[in-house]
Parts: C-alpha cells; sequence; structure tokens
C-alpha cells in the first residue's frame, strides 16, 4: 500500500507526462474496447437462455419436390408434417420444436405500425428455458388446433417501446395482420429468438398460420410437400452433437421415405439424390441465421485495426517510460545505494505502467460508450443489427477492458523498468542532475519503437485509404436512375387482410391522392423495389431463342405501373412506356432492358418480339419498349436482364412500393404521403418512407462505416505516432545538446546540424515505410473482399498514404530540429 502510494505521488508530481500517458492509452484501450463489445455481442456470446449448448439446429439439405420457402438464407426447412411426426418419435433430443417468421402489420387502440410476429410451436419457450417478463408463455396446449388459440406474446422490447412497459396490457387485444389476438404475457429481458437479428415483436402459436399469414395455402399444416418450418432441438444431457445427428437420422429416415412416396415422376438421377438425403445438426448455443458469417470478417478486421491502434499508443507510453527512467537514474541510484534490491524497483515502477494503463482503460469506457452509441445510432432503421446490438458495457466487456489495461500496462512498462532499475551506481551518482542520458540499448529499443509506428500507421493509412476509394467508387457508380427528390415507401395491405381487387383499388385511389400533394410531379409504382437487395426471377420462354440448356433461360422481373420509367429517371430507348390502359383487358405486354437485348436477341430489335413466363411456356408478352440498364438489387452488380409487365395487369397483389418525384424538399412530402395514406386506411402501416437517396446510402452502409472507422482509427494512429516520435526526437536533441554545441563550436553551421536530425528521421520513416508497404501488400487478399472496382495494391493509394505519413513526420521534426539549430555552444559547453 506504501508503494502505490509513492507511485501515485511520483505521477501526480508529473501531471503532463501523466496526462499525456493516460489518454494515448485511453484512446487505444477504448478503441479496442468498443469493437470487442460488437463482436462479443455478435461473435462470443451464446443465447441468453437455458443451456444454450445442449441446442441444435436441423437441416436436411438437398433436392425437394414440391414448394420451400425458409427465413434463413441456406437453411433447408422441413415440413410441417414431417416435424409433428418427428416431435412424436424422436429419442436423440428431450424436445424438438418448430419456429417461423411472418411479416406482421401490428395495430392496438388505433394506432398501427409494422414488425415481424415470430409463429412458434407450443413447446417452444420451455424447450428454450426462456421465462415471462410478465403473465406467461405458450404450452403445448396453445398449439393443438388449428386457428383455435387467437393468443399472443409480446417481444420484451416492443413491450416497452410501444406499450411502455405497462402490465395492463394482459388480456388485452392487438390485431396481427388484422387478426384479433389475446395478449397473454410478454418475453423475458434479452431474449429475442434462436435467430440472430432484429427481436419479433410479437410471438403468436404455428397453428395460427392461417389466420396471421395473408395468401395462406389450406393444406400447408398437411402437406408433406411444403417445405417451410425450421426446426431446432435440445440434446439431452452428456450428448454429443454427432450422437444426436447419428440417432435422429433414425427417425428421419421414416420421413423421407413417406416423402419419396410422393414423388411425381422423378428423373433416375433425382429420385437418387433425394433418397441421399441425410439430417444433420449445427451447434446452436450462438443462434441461427447468417448474421455472424456476414459480419465476422468486418468485425475481425477492426479488432486488429483497433489492436495495432494500441500498439501505437503502447509504444509512445513505453517511449515517456524510458525518457522518464532516464531523468529519474540518479534517484534510482540513490534507492540501490540505500538497500533497495532492483525487484523492488521492478515491482515499483510496473506498478506504476498499470496504474497508468487502468486509468486509460477507466477513461476509454467512456470513449468505447460513445464509439458504440455513435454507431448504433448510424445503424439504417430496417438494418438486421437494429434492436439486436445494445450500447450497455456489460461484466464482460468491463472485464476485458480491465484484462486488456492490466496486459498492456505490463507489456509496455517491462522494458523500461528493466531498463531503468540497473542503473551503473558509480557513473549515475558522479553525474550532474541535470543531464540526460540513456544507454545505446535503450535509445536502440526507442528508435525501433518509433519505426514499429510508423510502418504500422502506413498499412492503418493505406487500408483507410483502399477503403475510402471503394466509397468513392460506390458513390460515383452509374444506378440507371435520378435519386434527387425521389420519395419512396411500402404497403403490404394483404398483412391488412385486403384481397387482391381491395388492394388494386386501393393502389388506384392512394395513387390519385399522391399526385394531388402540393409539389409532386410524377407518381409511380412497382412490387419490387429498385437497388433495396431485393431480388425476383423466373425462367422464361423467349420466341426464337434456344436456351443452352433444358433448365431454361431465367430473367430478373418487376411489376411497374404506367410512368415508372420516367418517375425514377430511367430513359426509354426504344418503343414505348406502359400506359393506364395497359390493364388485364388489354394484350399482356413487357418492356425490357439492355442487358436484356444484349442476351436474348444479340443486335437484332426485340420489338415485336415475344416471351413467356415459365419454362417451354407460351410466348404471350409482347414486348413493347426498352429502357437504359440500370441498377437492380445491388449497387455492386452490373444491371442483370430484366422484363418488366404492367402492374394493372397483375392477378395477386401483395407487396407494393410507390415512388414520389416531388419539385419540393423530399423531406417536406414525407408527411403529406403519410396523410395521405392514413386517410385511405388508418390501420394501414407505412413502411421503408425514406429518400431514395436515403436508400442509396443504406445501400453503402457497410462500406461507408468501415470506411469511416478504419480513417478515424488511421488518423489517430498516425497522431500518436507522430506525437512518438517528436518524443524521441525531442529527447534526442536533449540528449546530444552538449555534442551539438562542440559541434557549432567548431565551426558546423546550422545545416549540418540539421542534417543531423533530418537523417536520424529518415532513416526510421524509410524503414518503417518500407515496412510498412510491405505488410499492406501482405493483408491485401484479406481485405480484398471488401473492396470495389479497384486492387488492394493501388499505386495511388499507396503513393498518397506514404507522402501523408512523411509530411505528418517531418511536421512532428520541425521543433527538435529548430531546437538543434538554435543550441547556445556556450551554454551547451557548460553541461559538463
Amino acid at each position: 500500500m506504501a508503494s502505490f502510494r509513492i507511485v501515485l505521488r511520483g505521477l501526480l508530481r508529473t501531471p503532463l507526462f501523466t496526462a499525456i500517458a493516460i489518454v494515448s492509452l485511453a484512446l487505444g484501450i477504448g478503441a479496442n474496447t468498443a469493437i470487442f463489445s460488437l463482436l462479443d455481442q455478435l461473435l462470443l456470446r451464446t443465447l441468453p437462455v437455458q443451456n444454450p449448448r445442449e441446442l441444435a439446429y436441423l437441416y436436411h439439405p438437398g433436392p425437394v419436390q414440391g414448394s420451400s420457402s425458409s427465413d434463413e438464407d441456406g437453411g433447408s426447412p422441413f415440413s410441417y408434417p414431417a416435424f409433428r411426426e418427428m416431435q412424436k418419435q424422436q429419442t436423440a433430443f428431450v424436445g424438438l420444436a418448430a419456429a417461423w417468421n411472418e411479416q406482421a402489420s401490428l395495430a392496438y387502440k388505433n394506432a398501427s405500425s409494422h414488425g415481424t410476429a415470430r409463429m412458434v410451436s407450443g413447446n417452444y419457450f420451455s424447450l428454450l428455458g426462456v421465462r415471462p417478463a410478465i403473465g406467461r408463455l405458450f404450452t403445448e396446449e396453445d398449439d393443438r388446433t388449428p386457428g383455435g388459440h387467437p393468443l399472443v406474446i409480446l417481444g420484451y422490447s416492443y413491450w416497452r417501446s410501444n406499450f411502455g412497459a405497462e402490465p395492463g396490457v394482459l388480456n388485452q387485444t392487438i390485431s396481427v395482420n388484422g387478426y384479433p389476438m389475446t395478449i397473454v404475457g410478454v418475453a423475458q429481458k434479452g431474449f429475442g429468438s434462436e435467430k440472430l437479428g432484429t427481436p419479433p415483436e410479437v410471438y403468436a402459436p404455428i397453428c395460427m398460420m392461417k389466420e396471421v399469414t395473408p395468401d395462406f395455402n389450406a393444406n400447408t399444416l398437411s402437406d408433406r410437400r411444403d417445405y417451410w418450418v425450421t426446426l431446432f432441438g435440445r440434446m439431452k444431457p452428456g450428448q454429443t452433437l454427432q450422437q444426436a445427428e447419428a440417432a435422429i437420422n433414425v427417425t428421419y429416415r421414416g420421413q423421407l421415405q413417406q416423402d419419396v412416396e410422393l414423388l411425381r415422376q422423378p428423373k433416375p438421377d433425382f429420385l437418387a439424390r433425394f433418397k441421399a438425403k441425410k439430417a444433420i445438426l449445427k451447434a446452436g448455443q450462438y443462434g441461427r441465421g447468417g448474421l455472424r458469417d456476414e459480419t465476422r470478417q468486418p468485425l475481425l478486421l477492426l479488432m486488429g485495426i483497433t489492436a495495432l491502434v494500441l500498439l501505437i499508443a503502447c509504444a509512445n507510453v513505453a517511449n515517456l517510460l524510458l525518457a522518464r527512467g532516464a531523468a529519474r537514474t540518479r534517484e534510482v541510484a540513490i534507492r540501490l545505494a540505500m538497500g533497495a534490491s532492483r525487484g523492488q524497483l521492478i515491482r515499483q515502477l510496473l506498478t506504476e505502467s498499470c496504474v497508468l494503463a487502468v486509468a486509460g482503460g477507466a477513461l476509454g469506457l467512456v470513449g468505447a460508450w460513445w464509439t458504440v452509441r455513435g454507431l448504433l445510432a448510424g445503424l439504417p432503421p430496417s438494418h438486421d443489427l437494429n434492436g439486436f446490438l445494445s450500447d450497455r458495457l456489460d461484466g464482460r466487456v468491463l472485464l476485458f477492458s480491465f484484462a486488456l489495461s492490466m496486459a498492456t500496462g505490463i507489456v509496455f512498462g517491462l522494458f523500461p523498468a528493466l531498463q531503468s532499475s540497473k542503473a551503473d551506481l558509480v557513473s549515475s551518482l558522479k553525474g550532474q542532475a541535470g543531464q540526460v542520458s540513456a544507454t545505446a540499448s535503450a535509445n536502440r529499443f526507442r528508435k525501433s519503437l518509433v519505426t514499429a509506428q510508423m510502418a504500422i500507421s502506413l498499412l492503418l493509412l493505406i487500408s483507410a485509404g483502399l477503403f475510402g476509394k471503394t466509397l468513392l467508387n460506390l458513390s460515383s457508380v452509374n444506378l440507371g436512375i435520378r435519386t434527387d427528390h425521389l420519395v419512396t415507401f411500402s404497403l403490404l395491405p394483404k398483412l391488412n387482410k385486403y384481397t387482391d381487387r381491395a388492394i388494386a383499388a386501393l393502389h388506384e385511389r392512394l395513387t390519385v391522392r399522391l399526385a394531388a400533394i402540393p409539389g409532386v410531379t410524377l407518381v409511380s409504382s412497382a412490387q419490387v423495389p429498385v437497388i433495396a437487395n431485393w431480388n425476383s426471377s423466373q425462367t422464361i420462354t423467349i420466341e426464337g431463342y434456344t436456351p443452352p440448356s433444358d433448365d431454361g433461360a431465367d430473367s430478373n422481373l418487376n411489376l411497374v405501373d404506367a410512368g415508372f420509367f420516367r418517375t425514377i429517371g430511367m430513359p426509354l430507348i426504344g418503343g414505348r412506356e406502359f400506359t393506364r390502359r395497359d390493364n388485364l383487358a388489354a394484350p399482356k405486354v413487357a418492356i425490357v432492358n439492355e442487358a436484356f437485348v444484349r442476351k436474348f436477341f444479340q443486335k437484332r430489335n426485340p420489338i415485336g418480339r415475344h416471351l413467356g413466363r415459365g419454362n417451354n411456356s407460351k410466348p404471350d408478352l409482347e414486348i413493347v419498349g426498352v429502357v437504359k440498364d440500370a441498377k437492380y438489387a445491388d449497387m455492386k452488380e452490373p444491371p442483370p436482364p430484366v422484363f418488366y409487365t404492367p402492374i394493372q395487369q397483375a392477378e395477386h397483389w401483395n407487396y407494393v412500393v410507390f415512388y414520389v418525384r416531388t419539385a419540393l424538399d423530399p423531406e417536406h412530402t414525407a408527411p403529406a404521403v403519410r396523410r395521405a395514406v392514413a386517410s385511405l386506411d388508418p390501420n394501414l402501416p407505412v413502411r421503408e418512407l425514406k429518400t431514395m437517396e436515403a436508400q442509396i446510402e443504406e445501400n453503402m452502409f457497410a462500406e461507408r462505416m468501415l470506411s469511416t472507422l478504419t480513417t478515424a482509427f488511421a488518423s489517430l494512429a498516425t497522431l500518436l505516432a507522430a506525437v512518438g516520435l517528436y518524443g524521441v526526437l525531442a529527447y534526442n536533441v536533449a540528449r546530444r545538446t552538449r555534442e551539438i554545441g562542440i559541434r557549432m563550436a567548431l565551426g558546423a553551421g546550422s545545416a549540418q546540424v540539421r542534417r543531423l536530425v533530418v537523417r536520424e528521421v529518415a532513416f526510421m520513416l524509410a524503414a518503417g515505410t518500407a515496412a510498412g508497404v510491405a505488410a499492406a501488400a501482405a493483408a491485401g487478399k484479406f481485405v480484398q473482399s471488401f473492396l470495389f472496382g479497384m486492387k488492394p495494391l493501388d499505386a495511388v493509394v499507396y503513393g498518397l498514404a506514404a507522402g501523408l505519413l512523411w509530411l505528418i513526420a517531418l511536421g512532428a521534426a520541425y521543433l527538435p530540429v529548430r531546437r538543434a539549430t538554435s543550441v547556445d555552444p556556450m551554454v551547451a559547453l557548460r553541461y559538463e
């Protein structure tokens, strides 16, 4: 304790040194803590359920005959009848549960919103070990009779945000997709579902699919050829994943045999592959879905970058401690002469560095919280991470920050402690108190640290340049549309029990209302949103075109309203646009883009030719126009072949996306759009209301975030490296004051002294630049997947990064160089 008080008094006596060291470490530790908080939530943390390591997710990859849809990318769902039979027969698990995500239009006391309903089997919550916050959760009895259990459980976040955490919501009625259901409970705090991502607003029994789901197929709950439910089970205690997989395949084999008997005229190859299918299990403790895979690389990259920033901060503090130790050589010698052991001195010096690190870590927590908060605030409203991530720094993050602080304190303090504690008693006690001295090994170590700082800074500057140029390339991509003064929003009337005819009528009335808004010049709509990561494709038959294989020809498609191309700014280059007369009573027509023409017609004129939907279908759609290429779903991908058909010729209506072009500020048009929808149906939620420019920004969110963070961390690292360089040069100038004075007394001019110092800078910069360029080139393959429109070895980026580093480094060297050239020889000679 006495030693700790001595350390504190020593640090308080040098407030400038203490403040610089703590702030430097706070920046490095805070950055690492912020990224670790996100990495922990997405990659390391298990589900907040009972014994999550006992969970396993079931899949059965392979061919299917019938329909298949999954709420998990790459997931292979099961049919509902197969799930129920396996649930009764299986012996590999304590239990087997099913779930499905359904879009939901929610209405409570004339207030409407949209979100997700998680359709779950009755044993869903009990199998996971989830408890209610209030009320109760579902049981097996709540999932017995199709359509017989109109019950709903609220998600905890939805309950707090929309109901003010009011317990009185129990037994109240909420409308889910137009169907009244009774609220019986609220799920426990922190639980979303077994599927990672934005937590659902409500949970409903899976037997209520018909009542909750628009266009529900009445046979879905009994059709073995309709694959849609995702399954998970809880393994028996002590059972391995391999043992559970072997056991469940015994049960699955009987289900597969039933499905084989339902196949309709399968080809031999298809039949062989179908019979060879097996159920496979995946560990379930971290949650289901592709969110972990999507975020793993960016998070690990950012974690690596922040680790490099911390290394630079540590190097700075190590240099400060070495300089401090050199200035305390006489003090150390006196203490050794008075009987203190070297071990005692090392412990005190390490305690000093650990105190600095812990103080830096504590201050870094504030920066980490602000960083995470800022990152979450920048998430697009529709992003999968919205509502899933938290800015709370929990116990795990605090423990990480403390452990990192202690490790940092020991690592950067060890060499200075060893160096400072081996003072030569005779020479140190005979030396002048004001003399700054250091061993050659300490000086070489300090220069090596600065050289490493230069290399790391250049690596980060190059990375920031590559990601920045990627963002610039994306921003300058020709989208093929005009995004200015364009507002977009969507409606899902089917969730409010609208029929196809009712949606068509609503569409016509709303189009008229929107066109009447002051400043609105054009209004149109589509069923597939533009550049919003939505894809819709279909096999087609084209008049006069023979596909290269029996699978037929494929093309993307969209159903659009009259005036669509003028509204979003896609130029027509041949033929005509759709009009209101292109309805169900008129001949079927289509418009194609240039990519479609290039793929299927080469240089021939497509207007007047015909195409049909489906393989070997009748070509009954006449091509009446050609439009220029435009981005379809993703900004990074080239425009694919697309054919467009009139939305008025659609027999089935579901998702409708409106586009409103206005002469006024589009932000001012948004409230009028909401009022127009509410005037027709106040319970119909408006979805994704935003400007088209905002949608494009959301498309570039990942690239923008990566570029912003990398640039911020690279700037921070370069600043710290510049401070480190300044410190070493200033120290060396002070150490060599007598030498410089003698040189100048013997006739050396300012230019010679300047070259002496600059040569030292140039050597460290040259070595750091070479190492940084080599490291960046080696890391190129790891960042390739994040780049767009460029290669990792970009000479312009490398040159600019190196030039910027040299400019900053020479700027940091200016004051030490100036101080060296202003040394008075007579003053310098008095040092001896």
